[in-house]
């Protein structure tokens, strides 16, 4: 058999096994390195002993790198085993071990700072979407404006050969830095552009852009691009995302890959448990919490405590504690309507406060609020046309009725589609 019949075989092959195009390529210069160092018109005729000559070939000047030698292998194993069926002991190519890949990520508190760092929008837009979607450097290059669906909220990720290997989630918390990035570069074809137009942005571009926005930053790490899908995974893992789950949506099944997240968002620690302490507990299936229409308001609510009750309401909602999650959705409901009733003057609130409660002390600042009953709130700021009187009713006989279950002790455990309800009355009648 001639070499050129071989390779068309073993491509042929591929194709059928639905190979990437990258792994043909990669698979195919092995397999033409062997043939060409065996230098036998007949392939068949290629044996063991020519095998580990070309393994002793690989190692003779230079020491080569885990990722050079592994498709090199794997190739020659596909065409001579698989194809050829020869018998050969790929052990004869020894695999040097993987360097090991580092596993810094960014905490939550220094993503935030590395990101108000960046001063220009098209790196601040590609740094935050790969963040955000845990895309890595080839496939943030690769993404084209029409993989943008904000209406769907998804976004199409690409490999290097421009296929669409999975859709990821798009944050409605991203849109406004993509949009403003949009109007002031205006690309053409892909959503981050190099100078000439219709091309994409370069990886090394990329890569010094991170640099020098990092030293800005001043956090004293050695990060790099991957970091920021590190960090993507751990922070959710944080948010209570299981970590399984977030590898199967970033296609990750690899032995290497599995134990780098594994190491990343469950340092081995000691303990001091048994699950003999926790087997009366009762254990539910988690369900999804969509929390982006409120992630959405969260990036544009400025008061600091409005957003850290914002913020507590979404990490609850997403580690499935549906219960806390309504308390603190509706203390930052009620934070919003104190704000709006401090709008007005001192005078005007405390007359109307003592036509519904006379007993109530003067309001002088909004934590004077803290000695209302909620229900005697939503009243005033009825009374004071910041609500209407089919919004106040509402928000008295479901919203904080749903609310002061949740906040008691018992058995009570809202039925998911409540819990759905109960945010969509908020979101709709305050946001």
């Amino acid at each position: 058999m001639t070499a050129e019949l071989l390779y068309h075989k073993v491509e042929s092959k591929l194709i059928s096994d639905n190979c990437s195009n990258s792994t043909i390529k990669l698979y195919l210069s092995g397999i033409k390195r062997f043939v060409k160092f065996s230098n036998k018109e007949d392939v068949t005729k290629i044996d063991t002993k020519d095998l580990a000559e070309f393994s002793k070939s690989l190692f003779k000047n230079k020491r080569l790198k885990h990722g050079t030698i592994r498709p090199i292998k794997f190739g020659i194993n596909y065409a001579f085993n698989n194809v050829l069926d020869k018998g050969f002991d790929m052990n004869l190519i020894p695999t040097p071990k993987p360097k090991s890949v580092k596993k810094e990520f960014f905490t939550k508190k220094e993503i935030t700072k590395f990101f108000s760092a960046i001063r220009n929008i098209k790196h601040k837009a590609i740094f935050q979407l790969m963040y955000a979607t845990g895309m890595d450097l080839t496939e943030i290059i690769n993404l084209k404006i029409s993989d943008i669906d904000s209406n769907k909220k998804k976004v199409n990720v690409r490999n290097n050969d421009f296929e669409i290997v999975r859709q990821a989630y798009l944050p409605a918390s991203i849109l406004d830095i993509l949009r403003w990035h949009f109007r002031h570069s205006k690309p053409t074809v892909f959503l981050f552009e190099g100078e000439k137009k219709g091309t994409p942005i370069s990886v090394r571009n990329v890569q010094h852009a991170f640099k020098v926005n990092l030293t800005l930053s001043n956090i004293n790490k050695d990060l790099t691009t991957r970091s920021l899908k590190h960090s993507y995974v751990k922070h959710l893992t944080e948010d209570g995302i299981p970590l399984n789950s977030i590898l199967e949506h970033l296609q990750i099944s690899n032995s290497e890959s599995l134990r780098l997240y594994s190491d990343i968002c469950f340092p081995i620690k000691k303990y001091n448990n048994s699950p003999l302490d926790s087997i009366r507990i009762e254990q539910t299936d988690f369900e999804f919490f969509d929390t982006s229409d409120l992630e959405y308001i969260l990036a544009k609510v400025t008061d600091t405590n409005e957003q850290d009750y914002l913020q507590e309401g979404i990490k609850c909602f997403k580690a499935n504690a549906l219960r806390a999650g309504v308390i603190f959705l509706w203390t930052a409901a009620v934070w919003k309507i104190q704000q709006n009733c401090m709008a007005e003057s001192l005078g005007y609130i405390n007359t109307e406060l003592k036509k519904i409660y006379p007993k109530a002390k003067d309001v002088k600042v909004i934590e004077d609020f803290e000695y209302i009953k909620d229900e005697y709130l939503l009243e005033l700021a009825c009374r004071l046309k910041k609500i209407d009187k089919t919004t106040k009713e509402e928000l008295k006989n479901t919203c904080l009725d749903l609310r002061n279950k949740c906040g008691h002790p018992g058995n009570y455990k809202p039925k998911f589609q409540k819990i759905k309800a109960f945010v969509e009355d908020i979101i709709n009648m305050l946001y």
